[in-house]
């Protein structure tokens, strides 16, 4: 009779000893298992879902840190383009560093984005992934930040890895690194061609230059595309050759690269599971067909011609106007026009006059029932404001406070009783913010009543930047602006 050997027992400490050096086998040798774990650390309570894009930007930042790691030469610096909410950052700016420290305990990032907040933001959740249980269960105190050098924006860690962050046009003179990379490095909210410019200046005259080992060292764009020359267009169209060019639209079309990757989308879907027909339809019309080009499809393209085309702009009967407000059961006189004014600086300039517009917000549409395009001293214009203010039955008076505004709104205090209000400063150009609200436009929710004042709005929306008068623009953005962030100024009765 064969007696059965006896077998020894795993303990419990042993089997968590061999599923944690497993755990970490894995990750070295993966970039993508490492991030697919670490982003449900940091962000427990979102419903990950991962797609073929994770895994092969993954492989390729990790061939990268390898080859850095070895001291090899690099071929080209990367750009990687791919729309909003495709975990860019997550995976570029904030897994990517740790992961690379795990390969190389001594390798050093400058991290820059369009502003030091975001840039810092995105430190914070380096920070916080550093110093979350599991990874410091995994990999223990030389990856803590080094109690002598651990300010938020530049750290260094126990083993030596350095991590620098900072905004594209703040100062990173005399500091260097091995992987710099540029997350979002133009500000969505400042496509002038001087914020464009000063982005480019940026990287020409300093980023440039900061790399440790120009041979070995790597630069990182990831962006979504906002403009013909942002950073990503300056580079493919100067240095075309220098940089791998990773080209991912929401939807296939021929700006896929490499192109290989269109065998990739799923029924000509990126990520269809984020990206699916009818979010990426209403995306269209609420971010309008440039917007959409851009930072969906990664088209880098600017409008053709100027920034509102004339068929975007609606107008209708006063008929059809009427029949809109009987069929919703809004009565009239529960309409609260109001009058916007962009005030001259004087009447005495050539091509400097006073604007003014009559609108209303209506379910959610702007209507447009009046301009006017005045050039008239201070008192005569201030008995005009008073006039077309009581002819068309306004309920209040918004004047922007530049030129001579805040003189018209104080003279309007002073000799009448008429309600008048400051509006904000506007924070941006004409050209941006006239760009922030023409998806407006174009969805049809700016609708003139048909009037002969009509053709000034009109040339001049659709002229500018090249119409030599623009009062309407800024009023234009006014009354939309207004409407988009919900401020409606009707009763329903």
């Amino acid at each position: 009779m064969i007696k059965k050997s006896k077998v020894n027992k795993i303990t419990e400490e042993e089997k968590e000893l061999l599923k944690k050096e497993l755990e970490k086998e894995l990750y070295n040798k993966s970039f993508y298992e490492f991030f697919k774990k670490a982003v449900k650390v940091l962000e427990p309570s979102t419903q990950w879902s991962f797609n073929w894009h994770h895994e092969y930007i993954c492989d390729i930042l990790q061939e990268e840190t390898l080859r850095i790691k070895n001291n090899k030469p690099k071929t080209k610096d990367i750009i990687i383009n791919v729309p909003f909410r495709s975990s860019k950052s997550l995976m570029v700016s904030v897994c990517f560093p740790v992961w690379s420290w795990i390969q190389h305990n001594q390798m050093s990032f400058i991290n820059l984005s369009y502003s030091s907040s975001l840039s810092s933001d995105h430190s914070n959740k380096v920070i916080e992934l550093l110093s979350n249980p599991w990874f410091q269960n995994l990999y223990g105190e030389d990856y803590k930040l080094n109690y002598d050098h651990s300010a938020k924006n530049d750290f260094k860690l126990n083993c030596g890895g350095h991590r620098i962050s900072s905004g594209m046009v703040g100062s990173v003179l005399g500091k260097g690194a091995d992987i710099i990379i540029m997350d979002d490095p133009n500000s969505p909210k400042d496509l002038s061609e001087v914020g464009r410019r000063n982005t480019i200046r940026s990287y020409t005259d300093t980023i440039s230059t900061r790399l440790n080992n120009p041979q070995t060292g790597l630069f990182i764009v990831v962006q979504q595309r906002l403009h013909e020359n942002d950073l990503t267009g300056y580079l493919l169209s100067n240095f075309k050759d220098d940089w791998q060019h990773i080209c991912l639209p929401a939807e296939l079309s021929k700006n896929v690269s490499p192109i290989n990757l269109i065998n990739k989308y799923e029924n000509g879907y990126l990520w269809i599971k984020r990206f699916s027909k009818k979010v990426l339809d209403k995306f269209k019309i609420t971010l309008g067909s440039i917007n959409y080009a851009n930072q969906l499809q990664q088209e880098g393209s600017v409008q053709e011609g100027n920034i509102i085309k004339r068929k975007w702009l609606k107008s209708i009967s006063i008929d059809e106007f009427n029949h809109l407000l009987e069929t919703n059961n809004i009565r009239e006189n529960t309409i609260k026009w109001e009058m916007i004014i962009d005030t001259a600086l004087t009447a005495k300039k050539k091509n400097d006059d006073t604007g003014i517009m009559i609108y209303a917000s209506i379910l959610n549409d702007v209507y447009v029932k009046k301009v006017f395009k005045l050039k008239l001293e201070f008192p005569e214009l201030i008995k005009e404001i008073v006039n077309i203010y009581t002819v068309y039955k306004c309920h209040i008076i918004k004047i922007e406070p530049k030129a001579n505004g805040l003189s018209v709104i104080q003279q309007i205090k002073r000799s009448t009783k008429l309600p008048v209000k400051e509006l904000p400063n506007k924070k941006d150009d004409k050209e941006t913010c006239l760009n922030s609200v023409s998806p407006l436009i174009e969805s049809g929710r700016f609708i003139m009543l048909e009037d002969l004042s009509n053709d000034i709005l009109i040339t001049q929306l659709t002229g500018f930047p090249n119409e030599k008068s623009d009062e309407m623009v800024d009023l234009t953005y006014y009354a939309l602006n207004g409407a988009n962030k919900g401020n409606f100024n009707y009763a329903m009765m």
